[in-house]
């Protein structure tokens, strides 16, 4: 799954748990106002029975005064009614009954009668609370006890001193409280044993009855109230966690998105990056930093940046870790090793700072590295690089300068052996001059190819030829302890090349062979001819056609395979650090493309590495060979000879003028300008030097060319410079020698060209 698709799954994962808190909360909210309405509810309940309780007991209070009113006095006289009959537990009373002195009979009504008739009254409004005396043991009807003033009475002969309940009469509530009635001492002056009275501690009991709707509805009302003002503050509680859930959601949504592209910038950041604490210890790092030190992040998140540190350098980082933890510096950075557990040493540049907290305290620590041991690797071969192009321009220098000497030893030495009759034994000491002079152009041509600043001329050339005339310099490159062995191909390799290019690239070849053997060791070279046909040359990339062949072999330690298909590229080498510049192998393979040929490498390792090299056969020039061409060519033309070296221009022009040629001679570029404007009807080629004083050759030619456009130049030089070689147009439309020049070749090569 892709980082897509896992920050999608975590963000999903994170609003479910955030629904499920939601719905939790919302729960926990209901049951909260549900217990709270649950407690009003009973809050109020208490409240009302308290109150009906309250209400209950005043009403039984007002009647226990009156009864204990009526105790006191004992009774009242009232007439006798049909209600107001005398009492017959009293009949041994004779003041029970009496007459007023108009004659109404009066008798005594007790205190209990008293009582009954005025709760017996007020049962006709049944607003009001209405009371009843009873007994367990009643004389009269209207004294006897409910169900529940029984179950109160038995309850006070137990020890208790109030009973009380709520009762639904006639659909209605009401509240009842009953008291035990205790004998008063008025009381028992008139009931005694004689009358059946048997004195109680609890005689009977009194009770009360109030109605308690009134109560109910307020209650009621209440009720509703505290439970619309609970839905209310419930429906408002579930509203906010709603939208709190919301709001909670797209914050967690946001902080998630923000968290994966931290994550995704940390760990697909090109850099490595690393969190430590302030002991060292790390304690976050990414993909990259692990690859860097070459360890995994299990591994990693168990050492600290002490630990990795290379050894050289951890002196100083820790200098620099105390100096940033105790702010006397805000950042740290630097070029750092770090060591990996191969023990190999890893280059990258350092950025260490420091994180504060809120508070502001050192928090924890970010460092920043940039792994730059390729760069440091480029460094050094562009040092090396710098280098051998400072030793390639001294050698071209120096090359350049014998070319001159070297141009006036032969000129001399073959005009004096033209001059010297053929019988003359000192011709032959001439000869052996000439022969060093060769061999020494040889060298410089080396040198040449070395430093790179050699023209680029394709001749037809024999390769055989080539191969054996440079075995005494490659001898010289491998040493005496390593056996070369050269084998020329029994047939004649004409070839179009330029002599010290293939020089350079078997040079080239031998170095190699050499530090693949630095022992001692065996390097063959073979010439030969193959030719690739169509089916074999789709499948080696080399186009069809007749070749000639180079087979440069060693038995060194050979190249591994996954090096081969690099072993071409520029600064890529498989030696050891300063053994090589990795640019050897990638000129030669330059050089051959140069010459329309191919290069293949067989190597395997332990026994040794094969380069095999395609140059096109030509046939120019066994037709060269063929040709039957006077040796040294004479003419009569005036020449332009401009060359700022003394002595190759005095034995150019003794040259020239040897066999018939008129000489205009120049000393700077410059001067060869105002020479040829000069003499300019009469000039028929201008020899020119490619580098001069004040105007180098190619201008002189170009000045030529606009005084009188068509003339004939021919070019000569110790080397090339970039200067002449712009473009390489003055390889496309001039001709040049490459000094040292024999007198045949410049006589032939004039002859040629005012010839055409």
């Amino acid at each position: 799954m892709d980082g897509k698709g896992e920050a999608h799954d975590t963000r999903r994962a994170q609003v479910r748990r955030l629904r499920y808190y939601s719905l939790w909360l919302a729960v926990f909210w209901t049951l909260l106002l549900a217990a709270s309405f649950w407690l009003g509810f009973r809050q109020q309940q208490e409240e009302a029975l308290s109150i009906s309780l309250a209400e209950a007991r005043a009403a039984l209070a007002k009647d226990l005064r009156y009864r204990n009113w009526a105790e006191g006095l004992g009774g009242v006289y009232a007439q006798v009614t049909e209600i107001n009959r005398p009492n017959p537990y009293l009949s041994d009373k004779p003041e029970r009954d009496t007459s007023t002195p108009s004659g109404m009979h009066l008798t005594l009504i007790t205190p209990s009668d008293m009582l009954r008739q005025v709760f017996q009254m007020s049962r006709d409004q049944p607003g009001l609370g209405q009371g009843h005396v009873t007994t367990l043991t009643p004389v009269r009807p209207e004294y006897a006890p409910d169900p529940w003033e029984a179950k109160a009475l038995q309850s006070f002969q137990r020890g208790a001193t109030e009973a009380s309940d709520i009762e639904i009469i006639e659909g209605k509530p009401y509240m009842r409280l009953m008291r035990p009635m205790m004998a008063q001492d008025p009381c028992l002056r008139c009931h005694h044993n004689d009358n059946g009275f048997v004195p109680r501690p609890v005689h009977g009991g009194i009770s009360v009855v109030v109605p308690i709707e009134q109560i109910r509805k307020a209650m009621k009302s209440t009720l509703v109230s505290s439970a619309l003002g609970h839905g209310l503050f419930w429906i408002l509680g579930l509203v906010g966690i709603g939208l709190g859930s919301k709001n909670l959601v797209r914050k967690a949504a946001t902080l998630a998105e923000s968290e994966h592209r931290f994550r995704s910038t940390f760990e697909q950041a090109p850099i490595g990056i690393a969190h430590m604490s302030q002991d060292g210890k790390l304690i976050l790092v990414n993909r990259r930093f692990c690859d860097i030190v070459g360890c995994p992040p299990d591994m990693m998140l168990s050492r600290t940046i002490q630990d990795i540190t290379h050894p050289d350098d951890l002196s100083v980082f820790q200098e620099h870790f105390r100096l940033l933890l105790g702010g006397s510096i805000p950042v740290y950075s630097a070029e750092q090793r770090y060591r990996r557990p191969d023990g190999s040493a890893v280059w990258t540049i350092l950025t260490l700072s420091l994180v504060q907290s809120s508070q502001g305290v050192p928090a924890y620590l970010i460092g920043v590295v940039e792994d730059i041991t390729e760069r440091q690797k480029l460094e050094e071969q562009l040092h090396q690089s710098q280098k051998m192009e400072s030793i390639g321009a001294l050698a071209g220098g120096v090359a350049h300068d014998f070319n001159n000497i070297l141009t006036v030893i032969i000129g001399n030495a073959a005009l004096m052996q033209m001059n010297l009759p053929r019988e003359s034994p000192l011709r032959i000491y001439l000869q052996q001059m000439l022969d060093a002079s060769e061999r020494a152009a040889g060298l410089t041509r080396g040198l040449l190819a070395f430093s790179r600043k050699h023209a680029i001329t394709l001749v037809p050339v024999d390769l055989n030829g080539v191969v054996q005339n440079i075995k005494g310099l490659l001898l010289m490159v491998i040493g005496e302890g390593h056996e070369l062995t050269i084998t020329p191909s029994p047939r004649k390799l004409a070839v179009l090349a330029d002599v010290g290019q293939l020089e350079q690239v078997l040079m080239n070849l031998a170095v190699n062979a050499h530090d693949a053997v630095p022992e001692g060791g065996r390097i063959s070279i073979a010439t030969g001819h193959e030719t690739i046909e169509a089916e074999v040359a789709a499948a080696t990339s080399i186009l069809p056609g007749s070749y000639a062949t180079i087979v440069f072999s060693d038995n060194g330690s050979g190249i591994p395979k996954e090096h081969l298909e690099k072993i071409f590229e520029p600064f890529f080498t498989t030696k050891a650090q300063g053994k090589g510049t990795g640019l050897g192998l990638s000129i030669v393979y330059g050089i051959v493309r140069q010459h329309n040929g191919h290069i293949k490498v067989y190597s395997e390792v332990g026994y040794g590495t094969t380069f095999k090299i395609y140059l096109p056969l030509t046939g120019a020039a066994q037709a060269e060979a063929e040709q039957t061409t006077q040796l040294f060519p004479r003419g009569t033309e005036t020449i332009l000879v401009a060359e700022d070296d003394e002595n190759v221009r005095k034995i150019v022009v003794d040259i020239l003028e040897a066999y018939g040629y008129q000489t205009i001679v120049a000393v700077a570029g410059d001067d060869a300008v105002a020479k040829f404007q000069q003499y300019q009807d009469q000039v028929s080629l201008a020899f020119l030097d490619a580098i001069m004083p004040r105007k180098n050759g190619w201008q002189v030619y170009e000045e030529i060319q606009r005084i009188r456009p068509g003339t004939k130049v021919l070019f000569t030089s110790g080397y090339t410079d970039e200067i002449i070689r712009k473009e390489n147009i003055l390889a496309e439309r001039a001709e040049i020698l490459t000094k040292p020049v024999s007198p045949s070749l410049l006589l032939t090569k004039l002859r040629e060209l005012l010839d055409s």
